[in-house]
């Protein structure tokens, strides 16, 4: 009895589906908000929240005080960015 439960619990467990329509999250986030430079970090402020931002591809002085986007990943609490958009 022990053996036919198991192989049909076993049965269950295997057969559990995901929802439809739920996609994995990205590691890549897309941010909107107004770019800030001072001393050697450089942040962007979105929706009331200062986000520290790095990046060895965009020079990111060059946004200092304008608003964009920046896409890149996360690795702790800043954002290493790939790409700038106006």
């Amino acid at each position: 009895m022990v053996v036919v439960m198991g192989l049909i619990l076993g049965g269950c467990i295997g057969s559990v589906t995901k929802p439809g329509g739920v996609a994995p999250e990205s590691p890549r986030k897309e941010i909107v908000g107004v770019m800030s430079a001072k001393g050697d970090k450089t942040y962007i402020v979105s929706e009331g929240k200062s986000i520290d931002i790095y990046s060895r591809k965009v020079d990111l002085t060059v946004y200092d005080g304008k608003k964009v986007t920046v896409v890149g990943e996360y690795s702790g609490t800043t954002l290493f960015v790939d790409e700038i958009r106006p």
